[in-house]
């Protein structure tokens, strides 16, 4: 700061000089506009803006969510800004609650513009002078993490991009021999942000390795641009993968698919050192790596190529790979835009990551609490569980089958907690572990009264669990006939199907009320009863096997009832099989399938 005085430093001519160059002020600009929108997107606050410090004020050319009159005038007193302590001291201003920081406390843009939490950084010129911020705020405290100062450093690098090209467009007027040169300079550099701006949008929302490869993808065709781009990913135990390129020639060093992180190779060197590494023609990559690497990227014709690390907040995750088929020298408005592309990358890839962990341990969770049929005297059992192909949609879907001492013989249970998350799966171990004690310790009560017994403990334990099962007591009859007893209660579960040895089919409608830890119920449930002659079938499943998009429910059920008839005759396992591969449509089934077969 000159002499100590803030006045200086906002009134220095070579910076005034600059805001006035740059031809923005007090009046709404696409394209600072646009860096304003993208803040607010990527950092979720509800006011974003590109603040420039005139001397005696601060002009919004770009903004986000101010509320009026400031909205419309698109400027403040300097009693109002916070953007002049980041002009002054040219560092960023990151403050959780600015009431309580004595630098701001008794700025007027807290009672009047609502400003509690605030981040500013730097937007500087060429020749180092600040001209002002770009600024996230919120209106209540706020923790800023490293990543979202991270995001809004690049967001600043970029939108301090788009001024300094601006201020060279002014002195490329002045230059009339150079103004050619600078206008191409300007296009490029302008479609580049544009490139930035557009995949940090499209990298957000991927969710599959496969998506990341496919939205920087088209950043290939376009003229000037890399002719190959390609995504490789860290695996354990020091390899490398690289992710599937349909229609696309491999680089040399990923042509393998899977390769060592120690390897004499480009990509390999990237993820080791850590840093973007460029090879501008067949020369320089033959200097550096074995002849027979400089051979294979001739012969895909990549004369020049840049590997650019994927670096996320713990670990490198992988390498962001590009080629051009003739040489080419990187300018640093190039680099900038591959490094930040890799940033949004890596930020992509970490929760692509963090999802496919998620996801991991809940179906793993879940299916380690499905259980092992038993074996039962006269009864042959066949369970089927099939995940949702749904990224999240983890659930509560259920059987069990447990033996009880004395009468019934067996118990049985097909369920369904409501929702599609790791909270319902937690929720579905406890009820099945619940329900399978309930109908051990009670073998003489009947299925309704189990569930009821059920229904009490969720009320008496506080578990928030809701949603239907089928609940059933099978007993030999004690003639030596080969017939079962089956007793059921129906809390508000997709009807069985009972299938005779003829190949009649039966459908069990009879059912109560879903069932719930909030006591909804206001009538006792009630038990049904049916006698399976020898080669019968029942069936059981969840909702997740006759949901499709489109078609009616009672068309579903129609159509289950078909096929089951057809299989009339054939044992559990292959009624079990034929019913998955022929109701669930592979790859898109969006919620879990459970079914449960039992033949006399």
């Amino acid at each position: 700061m000159p002499d100590g005085r803030p006045d200086l430093v906002l009134c220095d001519p070579g910076r005034t000089g600059a805001l006035h160059d740059s031809g923005l002020s007090a009046r709404a600009d696409s394209a600072m506009d646009r860096f304003a929108a993208m803040v607010r997107v990527q950092l979720r606050v509800p006011v974003a803006l590109v603040s420039l410090v005139e001397p005696d004020r601060q002009v919004f050319p770009g903004m986000q969510g101010l509320p009026e009159p400031w909205a419309t005038a698109r400027h403040t007193p300097l009693s109002h800004s916070f953007c002049q302590h980041v002009v002054i001291t040219g560092e960023p201003l990151v403050l959780t609650d600015a009431r309580t920081v004595e630098l701001t406390s008794d700025n007027l843009a807290i009672p009047d513009l609502g400003v509690v939490a605030y981040a500013g950084i730097p937007l500087t010129d060429t020749d180092g002078h600040v001209l002002g911020s770009l600024c996230a705020i919120d209106t209540r405290p706020r923790t800023w993490t490293d990543d979202e100062i991270a995001t809004l450093t690049d967001l600043a690098t970029m939108c301090a991009t788009e001024i300094r090209l601006r201020l060279a467009t002014r002195q490329g007027k002045r230059d009339r021999d150079r103004r050619d040169e600078l206008a191409t300079q300007l296009d490029r550099a302008h479609a580049r942000n544009e490139i930035l701006l557009s995949a940090a949008q499209a990298l957000a929302g991927s969710r599959t390795l496969e998506q990341i490869r496919h939205e920087i993808s088209w950043f290939v065709s376009a003229e000037h641009r890399p002719t190959y781009i390609g995504l490789v990913v860290a695996e354990p135990g020091g390899m490398l993968r690289r992710v599937p390129e349909p229609g696309r020639p491999a680089l040399a060093d990923t042509e393998v698919g899977v390769f060592r992180a120690d390897a004499a190779l480009a990509t390999a060197k990237a993820f080791r050192e850590r840093r973007l590494l460029c090879y501008e023609d067949p020369a320089a990559i033959d200097a550096e790596f074995p002849d027979a690497v400089g051979r294979l990227y001739r012969d895909l014709r990549l004369h020049a190529t840049a590997c650019a690390p994927l670096v996320g907040s713990r670990d490198v995750l992988g390498v962001l790979t590009l080629g051009w088929d003739r040489p080419h020298t990187l300018d640093s408005a190039e680099r900038v835009v591959i490094t930040t592309l890799a940033t949004y990358t890596a930020q992509a890839l970490e929760r692509v990551r963090q999802l496919e962990r998620r996801i991991s341990v809940a179906r793993e969770l879940q299916e380690a609490m499905l259980t092992d049929l038993p074996s039962v005297p006269g009864l042959r059992l066949a369970a089927r569980y099939r995940p949702s192909e749904v990224d999240e949609a983890v659930g509560g879907d259920w059987y069990d089958a447990v033996p009880v001492p004395g009468a019934p013989a067996l118990a049985v249970t097909v369920g369904d907690i409501t929702g599609h998350d790791v909270h319902a799966s937690t929720l579905m171990g406890q009820v099945r572990s619940m329900m399978r004690q309930t109908a051990w310790n009670l073998p003489e009560a009947g299925p309704a009264a189990t569930v009821e017994a059920l229904e009490t403990a969720l009320i008496g334990l506080g578990i928030p669990a809701s949603g239907t099962l089928l609940h059933a007591h099978l007993s030999p009859r004690p003639d030596g006939s080969g017939r079962w007893e089956l007793t059921s209660t129906n809390a508000g579960h997709p009807p069985p199907v009972l299938v005779h040895a003829d190949g009649r089919t039966e459908l069990l409608t009879e059912h109560d009320a879903l069932f719930s830890h909030l006591g909804f119920r206001t009538r006792d449930r009630t038990d049904q009863r049916r006698t399976l002659e020898p080669g019968d079938l029942v069936f059981l499943y969840t909702d997740g096997l006759i949901e499709r998009r489109g078609e009616d429910l009672d068309q579903a059920i129609d159509r289950l009832r078909t096929l089951l008839s057809r299989l009339a005759g054939q044992p559990p396992e292959a009624v079990a099989d034929a019913a998955l591969a022929h109701m669930v449509e592979p790859g898109g089934h969006e919620d879990d399938v459970v079914l449960l077969a039992i033949g006399t």
